[in-house]
C-alpha cells in the first residue's frame, strides 16, 4: 500500500489492532515494561502517557528494576529487532509474563514455540512508523482498556493532510527543530523518528521548562535560514507558565529571523490529541519528502547500519 493510502487509513487501524488482540488479556494490577525501538516503541510510549505504571525500555535485555510480577511487552514490527529479542529472552529467563506484538520474524517464532501471548499482524508492509495505531490498539485491548481509544470519527486525517502540506512548505530543506511542553515531550520524539526516517534529515527536539536552560542560548548561533522551528502547543490546557516560555522563545526566534510554525493539539482527550498529532507528523513528513524528491519509505542507511553491525 502507498504511504498516502496508509495514512488515510490510520483512524481505522486502532480497531483493527483491537480485533487482532481478540482472546488475549494480560494480568491486571501489574507494572508493564514496554520494549520497542523506533516506530515499534510508540505503542508503549502512548500507553505511558495515560498510565503511571509503565516503564519504557529502549535497550537490550531488561531494566535493572525489572522484578517478579512485571509484564514485559515486546514490540517489534519486523519481529527481528535484536534489542527486543534480547528483552524477550531476558523476560523468559527471569520468569516474567510476556506479550509479543509483531508481523512475524524471529519474535513470532519464539512466542509461538513457547506458547506465550502473541499478537501478529500478517501481510503488512514492514514500515513500523506507519502502524503505531495497529500496535496501540492491540496493546490497549490486551490490557482490557480498549474503551479508552479514540473512535475513528475523532481523528481528522484529511485535515491533518492540509496542515501538514503547509508546514512542510515552511520547513523546506531546513533542519527541523521541535519544542513542546513537558507533558507532551513524547510527541517531539514521535516527530523526530517519523520525520527523520521519512525525509532523511536530522531533527532536533526539546521541551519546556528544561529547554529554556539547555538550548535557548544556542539559537545565537549562525543558523538563520538553516533551521525551521515547529512549536507543539495545547491551547486548551496549557499552563500559563508554559505559555510564558513559548512566548519568550517565539519572540527570540522571530527577532533572529527563524522560520516558525505553531501546531495546536486537537482533540477532546489525551489519546485523541496524540493520534491527531501523529497524523500531522506523518503528513508533514510525507509532503516534505515529496517536495524534496525523496523516497518516503526507503531506509537504506538504516539497512546499511544493521548490516555493518551484523558483520562486526
Amino acid at each position: 500500500m502507498h504511504m498516502r493510502e496508509t495514512i488515510l487509513a490510520v483512524p481505522g487501524h486502532l480497531q483493527e489492532g483491537v480485533r487482532a488482540a481478540e482472546g488475549i488479556l494480560l494480568p491486571g494490577g501489574r507494572r508493564i515494561i514496554c520494549c520497542g525501538m523506533g516506530g515499534s516503541s510508540m505503542a508503549g510510549e502512548i500507553l505511558s502517557m495515560v498510565r503511571d505504571d509503565v516503564v519504557i525500555h529502549w535497550d537490550y535485555d531488561l531494566p535493572q528494576t525489572a522484578q517478579k510480577g512485571d509484564v514485559v511487552v515486546c514490540t517489534s514490527w519486523s519481529g527481528n529487532t535484536e534489542e527486543i529479542l534480547s528483552s524477550w529472552h531476558a523476560a523468559r529467563i527471569h520468569g516474567l509474563d510476556t506479550l509479543a506484538i509483531t508481523t512475524g520474524g524471529e519474535l513470532a517464532r519464539l512466542a509461538s514455540e513457547a506458547s506465550t501471548p502473541l499478537i501478529r499482524f500478517e501481510g503488512m508492509e514492514v514500515v513500523p512508523r506507519l502502524h503505531a495505531a495497529h500496535m496501540t490498539g492491540a496493546l490497549f485491548a490486551a490490557l482490557g482498556i480498549a474503551d479508552q481509544l479514540p473512535v475513528s470519527e475523532a481523528l481528522d486525517s484529511r485535515g491533518a493532510q492540509e496542515q501538514g502540506a503547509a508546514i512542510a512548505r515552511a520547513i523546506g530543506n531546513r533542519v527541523l527543530a521541535l519544542t513542546a511542553a513537558y507533558p507532551w515531550r513524547k510527541l517531539t520524539g514521535f516527530w523526530k523518528m517519523i520525520y527523520s526516517e521519512t525525509v532523511k534529515r536530522q531533527v532536533m527536539v526539546n521541551w519546556f521548562p528544561s529547554g529554556a536552560h539547555t538550548e535557548v542560548v544556542g539559537w545565537e548561533g549562525p543558523y538563520g535560514n538553516d533551521i525551521a522551528h515547529v512549536l507543539l502547543r495545547d491551547p486548551g490546557q496549557e499552563d500559563e507558565r508554559y505559555t510564558k516560555n513559548f512566548d519568550a522563545l517565539l519572540a527570540i526566534l522571530e527577532k533572529r529571523g527563524y522560520t516558525v510554525s505553531t501546531v495546536s493539539l486537537s482533540g477532546n482527550t489525551v489519546l485523541e490529541q496524540v493520534f491527531n498529532n501523529y497524523l500531522l507528523a506523518l503528513w508533514t513528513s510525507l509532503h516534505a519528502a515529496d517536495n524534496l524528491g525523496i523516497d518516503p519509505v526507503a531506509v537504506a542507511l538504516l539497512d546499511e547500519f544493521k548490516a555493518l553491525k551484523a558483520a562486526g
